[in-house]
């Protein structure tokens, strides 16, 4: 059977989650627990610009994730990861 573009993006779409398509940066602890992700659109992105959609990572008593967290005020790429840990109360 002859793959065509459309087969090859249903294959492409089994293997990749739609935050694959977007910059991603990562912010661990000292024992390597991720704190908060950010996600931009923009490739090579400053750190320093409201274009980032963040997230806070929780972890319950025995470490384990628990809540990932919006700002709060809300959803969107309205952020900064250099203040990240300023949306969270």
């Amino acid at each position: 059977m002859t793959a065509n573009s459309w087969t090859g993006f249903l294959a492409l779409s089994e293997v990749i989650d739609l935050s694959d398509l977007y910059e991603t940066r990562i912010d661990n602890d000292s024992n390597g627990k991720i704190l908060y992700i950010g996600y931009t659109q923009t490739p090579n992105a400053p750190t320093d610009q409201p274009i980032w959609y963040l997230l806070q990572l929780e972890y319950d008593g025995n470490g384990y994730l628990s809540r990932k967290r919006l700002p709060n005020n809300g959803a969107g790429f309205l952020y900064t990861w250099d203040d990240r840990a300023t949306y969270f109360a």
